[in-house]
């Protein structure tokens, strides 16, 4: 199955012309040459293999018999954080899909047997405690009490504040949690949350390629969410915004509520007059984008046509193909609330939006 699916992208591994330009952000957006690189597995073991384009050719001399699957190559693939920034750099001169590619070389190293040892324990604690990092560290609803907000579905609201899994691990986690739950309150929302029933979104089991245990988590996640009869869902993790908004229509899973992320719902209310930031804050600031917040938030366009091939090497998309460049993620919202905090003094980094470093 997932051999087939890598032998169906056979075009796309072929459309790579060695030109590296998968290891830097586009040369006509570089400030400085000390921030050009975007991939992090290329910074940190200095070989072709691990990039965007690496991939691609071992996918290609994979489905072509010239190496097979084993531990050295599931070691490479696994250094690939999914972060996109190959995707989005490629497609700044050629329109080309290179995560569909690396995905689909992760499911098939994970089909094959090759999953490493802590990748495989992600997916047995997913299976076992319904959350990849094992079993909760946290009370389950903890962050919660004491703030007499509705628990879902039991109670009824239009708005629900997806707190993530990470409030059963980690006490900072749990805290800003908490603390956006009180702005909520203080901005008069009527809002619910999950409690003790908050879901393992799968980012763990997608990124590892673990293909059948995501979906399975994603059937769950679905269930739940649908279940609740709200028509906003706010997350409080970029990465449950990224996988809701960006990943789960690319695997067929589409939500009937609207997803928001809390800077998007919380800069709505501050432009409501429902919140306002009056307390200076006298320093200076950058934002960083997350890559599953900003690029990879982008939800995939639908199309339907034909790819063709002219001059032998080059193809082009019959009617043309709406291309993903990873603008159009959660950018704005956060800088917006940054810049109303009176005394603050926001400055950019050299790799911002799109380009941001993962």
């Amino acid at each position: 199955m997932s051999l087939e699916k890598l032998e169906n992208l056979r075009r796309e591994m072929k459309k790579c012309v060695r030109c590296s330009l998968c290891k830097l952000i586009p040369m006509p957006t570089i400030q400085d040459a000390q921030y050009t690189s975007a991939c992090p597995p290329v910074d940190e073991y200095h070989f072709h293999a691990y990039s965007g384009g690496g991939l691609q050719v071992i996918a290609l001399a994979l489905i072509d018999g010239r190496i097979e699957a084993d531990r050295d190559l599931a070691e490479i693939a696994a250094a690939c954080t999914t972060c996109g920034m190959c995707d989005v750099a490629c497609k700044f001169i050629m329109a080309a899909e290179r995560l569909d590619v690396i995905m689909a070389l992760k499911e098939h190293l994970a089909e094959s047997g090759q999953l490493l040892a802590e990748q495989k324990t992600r997916g047995e604690n997913l299976e076992r405690y319904s959350y990849s990092v094992g079993k909760p560290v946290l009370e389950p609803g903890s962050w919660a009490q004491g703030l007499g907000i509705k628990t879902l579905p039991a109670e009824q609201s239009d708005v629900l504040l997806l707190a993530g899994a990470e409030v059963h691990q980690d006490e900072r986690h749990a805290m800003s949690a908490r603390n956006l739950a009180q702005l909520l309150q203080k901005a008069g929302v009527d809002f619910g949350i999950l409690g003790e029933n908050e879901p393992d979104i799968g980012i763990e089991v997608y990124w590892t390629g673990q293909r059948e245990n995501f979906e399975k988590q994603a059937d769950h996640v679905v269930d739940v969410l649908e279940g609740m009869n709200v028509k906003t869902i706010v997350t409080l993790c970029g990465e449950d915004l990224g996988m809701l908004r960006g990943i789960y229509p690319s695997y067929g899973y589409q939500l009937g509520a609207d997803v928001l992320h809390a800077s998007e719902f919380l800069h709505d209310l501050i432009r409501q007059g429902r919140l306002s930031l009056t307390h200076p804050v006298q320093r200076k600031a950058a934002y960083h984008d997350p890559c599953y917040l900003g690029r990879r938030s982008e939800p995939a366009q639908a199309w339907q046509g034909e790819e063709r091939l002219t001059h032998g090497v080059m193809t082009y998309f019959v009617p043309p193909k709406p291309i993903n460049y990873g603008v159009n993620g959660v950018y704005d919202a956060p800088r917006k609330i940054l810049n109303r905090i009176p005394g603050l003094e926001l400055h950019e980094m050299q790799r911002t939006r799109e380009y941001g470093y993962c």
